[in-house]
């Protein structure tokens, strides 16, 4: 929700050349040469909105293959819900796109009515495909019922950013990889400095409510709380209830700062001076922790998530996940195109305008897209970070689509900084998927907990009666 698209103007850096892509004002063809092909075969593929490295995978796949055409389906950006409506009509009657977005989907519940192919078997039989070029703990935390039936071309993870200067003068230690939310709670009361007036002039987080702050906890999924391969919710489990009593928590005793907003600007402000000290955020490409580190003026760390203790759960998201409908006609020439996203052409395009293919409020300005899934594509763009922070002799000035803006003492970005940032991406192992009726349970049960009317006990075991009466159907 609070996570909005950051616009760059840095025209140094276009001036360097640094983000140019070689054939960005390429279109997608249906001819070859000065010929039209006649009699093509039609591939389409159905998303929301289309993108910069979708259309251009379009491109260089009909070039190849001049016999097919690929037919991009999209809806406005603005209508969502249409998407999924008419996405859901479609291939429950067998019919729909050859290649679905089911980016921000509940695809399980595909899986369990047999439509979507198995892309991990097409993996195994292809000869060709290199499984090691890929990011493979990616690809397991993705399998349904031990199958692979989804393919992510980019990624996203989540984490809690700090600044690591107050810590150190706070003498708090953490150790992210078994803190709970008690331990979290305790560590924002050590850093929070009040005023006389109960404000404070430095708080664990910025300004935010706490149905908001949940979302933000969760990063706008439940995945740790389902088990989606036997649809059984664990609500009621000791980790949300200390959730949802830390998040009350934070608004009762004044742990936020209500003076800061919730945008990344203005996280990013506060954070580097001082005034708040953690930020749940999901980190999207090098830039982004470039961006955090010049902010903090280099006290840049990051935490993974707390949790109930022990749960081991290193959550991503990603915006670009595809499937292939089982009741396509040409389900290998279809495994052929996805093999052509995935490639280290197609990964390691700087896309200045790719939009976001699961989130159609993100838009406009430089969309950084995640992390690419192809690891020769990932190093690619650590080495552009890299090279950029060097050459970077001005400041940063970071705004959003909105008001608000900031300038920045551009950081040096080095190799410990992406060895740092790797070991983050090694360990991903959930898929943070959200479901908007499950998203809805939370919110409707969660605002009497929060309003003082129930318990956290009560509220959680009414969200697990509704969640599992919700899968079960």
């Amino acid at each position: 929700m609070y996570k909005k698209t950051i616009s760059l103007l840095l025209v140094i850096i276009f001036a360097m050349g640094l983000f140019a892509c070689g054939r960005r004002n390429e279109k997608v063809s249906q001819e070859d040469g000065d010929n039209t092909v006649q009699d093509q075969k039609v591939i389409t593929v159905s998303v929301p909105a289309s993108n910069r490295q979708l259309e251009i995978a379009a491109s260089k796949f009909q070039k190849e293959h001049p016999e097919y055409r690929i037919d991009i389906q999209t809806y406005p950006s603005s209508d969502y819900e249409t998407y999924v409506k008419n996405l859901n009509t479609q291939i429950m009657s067998g019919k729909g796109a050859d290649i679905i977005s089911v980016a921000g989907l509940p695809f399980e519940n595909y899986v369990d009515r047999n439509i979507l192919t198995d892309i991990g078997d097409l993996m195994a039989k292809d000869s060709s495909f290199d499984m090691s070029k890929y990011y493979t703990n990616i690809f397991d935390a993705l399998k349904t019922n031990g199958s692979l039936y989804v393919l992510p071309t980019s990624f996203t993870f989540n984490v809690l950013m700090a600044n690591q200067e107050i810590l150190d003068k706070e003498a708090i230690e953490i150790d992210d990889s078994k803190w709970t939310w008690n331990d979290f709670k305790l560590a924002s009361e050590k850093v929070t400095q009040k005023d006389g007036a109960g404000a404070g002039n430095r708080a664990a987080l910025p300004g935010v409510s706490s149905m908001d702050m949940l979302n933000l906890f969760t990063g706008g999924s439940y995945s740790n709380y389902i088990d989606a391969d036997n649809k059984k919710a664990s609500f009621t489990s000791e980790g949300f209830i200390d959730l949802l009593n830390t998040v009350k928590a934070f608004g009762d005793e004044t742990l936020v700062n209500s003076n800061v907003q919730t945008d990344m600007v203005a996280v990013l402000e506060a954070a580097g001076r001082g005034s708040i000290v953690f930020y749940p955020c999901n980190i999207d490409d090098y830039f982004m922790y470039w961006f955090m580190k010049s902010a903090l003026n280099d006290h840049l760390s990051l935490y993974n998530i707390p949790s109930a203790g022990n749960s081991g759960s290193r959550t991503f998201t990603t915006n670009s996940l595809y499937a292939i409908n089982k009741n396509s006609k040409y389900t290998e020439i279809t495994w052929e195109f996805l093999k052509v996203l995935l490639s280290d052409e197609i990964q390691s395009q700087a896309l200045q305008e790719e939009g976001a293919q699961g989130k159609p409020e993100a838009s406009g300005g430089i969309a950084l897209g995640g992390f690419p899934i192809n690891r020769t594509a990932q190093q690619q763009k650590a080495q552009l970070a890299i090279d950029t922070s060097k050459d970077m002799k001005m400041n940063i000035r970071l705004k959003l689509d909105g008001p608000g803006e900031i300038s920045l003492s551009p950081a040096a970005m080095t190799q410990v900084d992406i060895d740092y940032i790797d070991k983050f991406i090694s360990e991903l192992n959930t898929y943070a998927n959200a479901d908007p009726n499950i998203d809805k349970i939370i919110r409707d049960e969660a605002k009497a907990f929060f309003n003082g009317d129930k318990s956290a006990e009560v509220t959680a075991e009414l969200i697990q009666r509704r969640v599992n009466t919700y899968l079960g159907e």
